[in-house]
């Protein structure tokens, strides 16, 4: 799947994944030709050993994300663990893309539900589901209607049971990527003020929280769901 990015110098290129943890050593062993992974922290390179790299992944963007004179392929705005040791990628630096060779990407849709008072909806999801069992969760589900947002509606009435006369969209966010084993899953997030708390759950779930947001960080939920929260959270009062 071809992973969007932001452009830091443009090109193409093909290479085994080889994370650099060391601003001083980014070379390390092979195999080579390498695409390396690397801290937004360290660019651009500087003195530096580059013998055998083709190209790089960065994690985060730099500031400003000015385009460099490196005339290696770059992109930027990439999570590390999106990566894979020794995977082969390839890079379009002109599309600021990142391709994974042999990774399927999959699009779902996570639905945040608010109460009145910020508490948000968390579920359990129950050993019968095909992933993440006994992880917490938002309303979600795989993308299969016209529109992640029609997806996100229908999910909320199969799962707990609310229709749409209770619900109030308060925002959408930009999707989110999260990787499982060869997948990498581009969440869409939404968030819904409920004017009821009255759910029931459907045999997806066990159990269900109102919880604060801080709570998220708390406990073992499904990969990225605080990240996936914080893309439609409200403001933060002043």
């Amino acid at each position: 799947m071809a992973l969007p990015g932001v452009r830091l110098a443009g090109g193409h290129a093909r290479g085994s994944v080889r994370f650099a943890d060391d601003p001083l050593d980014w070379r390390g062993g092979g195999p080579f030709p390498a695409v390396l992974s690397v801290a937004s922290l360290w660019w651009p390179p500087q003195n530096v050993d580059l013998e055998g790299v083709v190209g790089f992944a960065v994690h985060g963007v730099p500031a400003p994300p000015e385009e460099s004179r490196e005339d290696r392929p770059a992109v930027a705005g990439l999570d590390r663990d999106l990566f894979r040791e020794g995977e082969t990628v390839e890079l379009d630096g002109d599309r600021a893309e990142v391709t994974i060779v042999g990774v399927r990407e999959i699009h779902v849709v996570t639905a945040f539900l608010q109460r009145r008072d910020g508490r948000i909806l968390l579920l359990k999801r129950s050993e019968k589901v095909g992933s993440f069992q006994g992880r917490w969760a938002a309303v979600s589900g795989f993308l299969e209607a016209p529109t992640p947002l029609e997806q996100a509606y229908q999910e909320i009435g199969e799962e707990v049971s609310l229709e749409r006369p209770a619900l109030s969209l308060r925002s959408e966010g930009v999707p989110v990527l999260a990787r499982n084993a060869s997948t990498v899953y581009i969440v869409h997030p939404f968030r819904f003020e409920t004017r009821t708390t009255r759910i029931r759950l459907d045999w997806e779930h066990t159990e269900a929280v109102w919880v604060g947001a801080e709570e998220l960080g708390r406990r073992e939920t499904v990969p990225k769901l605080a990240r996936a929260w914080e893309s439609v959270a409200p403001p933060p009062k002043s």
